[in-house]
């Protein structure tokens, strides 16, 4: 008879095995690890007035972090769960249609890049030296200067200070922006006649723009009755507004024809 223990000892041991999505479990651990602090990957991620901090790519835990005196270091490192402290929090500032960001500090004061390449913190209003451009690359995300088009380095100098004076993006320039805020689904910026299905869509902008402005309610209305699979296809490109024209124009040509 086989106890209890040789039982468990036939038992094949191994590493821990996880099913389906393996990618989220890593991004899962991330966030639990940063205290809630989820990572930014792309730029549709990106939006004005929401916190976030930046993170060293070498050295998970630790962060960019704003000193009294307008310059920047590499704060200690924190332990898991734990979130980023005030000083290492900042604000993004970015309009919906620009590529640029800019990054205020809990001092109230915009990060910025001097002359001499040192990351600053003393502006009051945005410039030029303000403005940076966050790159997101093959799964990695780097911090570049308008100014000077140089990186953000994460290893701090001789005098523990941070600078933005490396010409690519190493092992040192590379970082992980996070921020508390919810993640949000991308913004459908198309006009609700464009949401709607082909025929629908195609239908509302021949009533749009009809020649006479009384009601069309009980009046026939001429439209291309053509396949709409190439309708359907240029709501993804984008060219829809020049089908609509192209098959309106082919409509009337056809109704004299």
């Amino acid at each position: 008879m086989t106890s209890r223990s040789d039982a468990y000892h036939a038992v094949k041991r191994g590493p821990i095995k996880f099913k389906g999505n393996k990618s989220f479990f890593h991004i899962f651990i991330s966030f639990i690890c940063a205290g809630g602090w989820r990572s930014i990957d792309n730029e549709t991620d990106l939006r004005g007035g929401m916190n976030v901090c930046i993170e060293c790519g070498t050295t998970p835990g630790t962060y960019l972090a704003a000193l009294d005196n307008g310059r920047f270091t590499v704060g200690a490192p924190h332990l898991a769960g734990e979130g980023p402290n005030p000083e290492e929090m900042l604000i993004l500032i970015k309009t919906p249609d620009d590529v640029l960001v800019s990054m205020k500090t809990g001092f109230g004061k915009y990060v910025g890049v001097d002359s001499e390449g040192n990351l600053v913190a003393t502006a009051d209003a945005v410039g030029t030296r303000e403005r940076m451009i966050v790159v997101f690359e093959e799964g990695k995300t780097a911090i570049q200067s308008v100014s000077n088009n140089l990186f953000l380095s994460m290893k701090p100098d001789a005098e523990g200070y941070v600078r933005v004076t490396s010409q690519k993006a190493g092992d040192d320039e590379i970082i992980k922006l996070r921020t508390d805020a919810k993640k949000q689904g991308p913004v459908d910026w198309r006009s609700e006649e464009d949401r709607k299905s082909a025929t629908e869509c195609e239908t509302s902008y021949v009533k749009m723009y009809q020649h006479s402005k009384v009601a069309i309610k009980g009046k026939y209305i001429n439209v291309n009755l053509d396949d709409k699979e190439s309708v359907r296809r240029a709501q993804q490109e984008g060219n829809l507004h020049e089908l609509l024209l192209e098959r309106r124009v082919k409509t009337k040509s056809d109704k004299y024809c």
